[in-house]
């Protein structure tokens, strides 16, 4: 049941981004690519269709794609059966592009049916500010910050190290460029002790400049993190003994809490009685994951906050 509404969402996205697909479902959410390529390559052997429409997608416009933080986001992503290699290798084939970590591509024809016509959507906002600013960190930190509008009457504000954590760039690449679009206007740094901390200036000029954004904007790493996690969960549990899937619901939990801070996610579960582990993890995954498939957030419908990270990236 997970594994379908994960796959709802990852479909729903990449039907936003101009993938052939049946229907459109996610057109509220702002798709961020690189974290949905990653996974949607370990997801190919199981979908071979969806890899197919995916690898079209990434041969035909790989200019909206950064390798940079392809190769940063590709070290938290072991690749155990090489379905990462194997589908990088296969856009190399295709294309004039080297993706990071290729390997042996697989036998593949390109579909021709992506169609990414217009950035105009809401949905394409993220490729949108890569068309007028470029593709690399620059980019990536301004998006940072436009993700989500602070309160009325403040500003948010960020160090370089939670950017970096956030956006999958290196902390001194985030540095050098927070210092550009400092000088530029774009940034004002405040200096608490010996730490900076950056945030917007002109932001309703740069709001008005990118255009209309889709209103659910989460940070994608963090959002494939804890669906794939609740997958293998799930899968895990199909021949598992009822002591060891107790102990292993205990730990994923346990391990996702800083990818469900990130989105804000509340109503986790609280474990108060050890025989209802699994049941208490599968029901709250259930609940999110078919909000998410089907192009929801929350029950309300509310966007995440802004993107924190606590993952220290080196």
């Amino acid at each position: 049941m997970l594994a379908e509404e994960e796959l709802n969402l990852v479909w729903g996205a990449w039907v936003e981004l101009g993938v052939s697909g049946w229907q459109r479902t996610h057109g509220a959410w702002a798709v961020d690519p690189e974290p949905l390529i990653i996974r949607t390559a370990s997801l190919g052997e199981d979908e071979p269709r969806l890899r197919d429409e995916a690898l079209d997608w990434c041969i035909r416009y790989p200019r909206y794609v950064s390798l940079a933080r392809l190769r940063n986001l590709l070290r938290d992503h072991p690749d155990p059966n090489n379905a990462w290699g194997r589908f990088a290798a296969t856009i190399n084939a295709h294309s004039n592009v080297r993706w990071p970590m290729a390997t042996q591509e697989d036998r593949y024809q390109p579909t021709g049916r992506s169609n990414l016509d217009s950035l105009d959507r809401q949905s394409r906002v993220w490729l949108r500010l890569r068309a007028m600013f470029g593709i690399g960190a620059r980019t990536e930190i301004l998006r940072y910050f436009l993700a989500v509008p602070p309160a009325p009457g403040t500003s948010s504000t960020a160090t370089v190290s939670v950017i970096a954590n956030s956006i999958g760039y290196a902390k001194r690449n985030v540095a050098d460029e927070c210092e550009v679009l400092e000088m530029a206007g774009l940034l004002k740094r405040r200096q608490v002790g010996n730490r900076f901390s950056y945030s917007l200036r002109r932001e309703t000029s740069l709001r008005d400049l990118v255009g209309e954004m889709a209103p659910i904007r989460p940070d994608w790493s963090a959002l494939l993190k804890v669906t794939s996690s609740l997958v293998a969960l799930e899968s895990f549990a199909g021949s598992a003994h009822p002591k060891a899937l107790l102990v292993e619901a205990h730990r994923t939990a346990q391990q996702l809490d800083d990818q469900l801070d990130v989105l804000q996610v509340e109503g986790r579960p609280r474990f108060q009685q050890p025989d209802s582990y699994w049941a208490e993890v599968h029901e709250f995954g259930l609940r999110l994951m078919s909000a998410w498939g089907s192009g929801r957030w929350t029950a309300g419908d509310q966007a995440p906050a802004i993107p924190r990270s606590k993952t220290r990236r080196k």
